[in-house]
């Protein structure tokens, strides 16, 4: 993979962490049940794409 290839993982790793950030601070304020749920399935997908970019950085080093 290029230097360049690896960049853009890095800038969507980082992406990634941010959703999950700002997803799990929103939980925190929300007191609505349906709402929490939906944030609760987001947060879950977005730590699923995280540790799948993460493994393909940590293949690639």
């Amino acid at each position: 993979m290029s230097q360049k290839e690896l960049n853009y993982l890095e800038d969507i790793y980082n992406h990634e962490l941010l959703m999950i950030s700002i997803i799990s601070k929103s939980m925190e304020e929300v007191s609505n049940e349906e709402y929490c749920s939906l944030l609760e399935d987001q947060l879950s997908n977005y730590e699923n794409l995280n540790k799948k970019i993460l493994k393909l950085l940590e293949a690639n080093k």
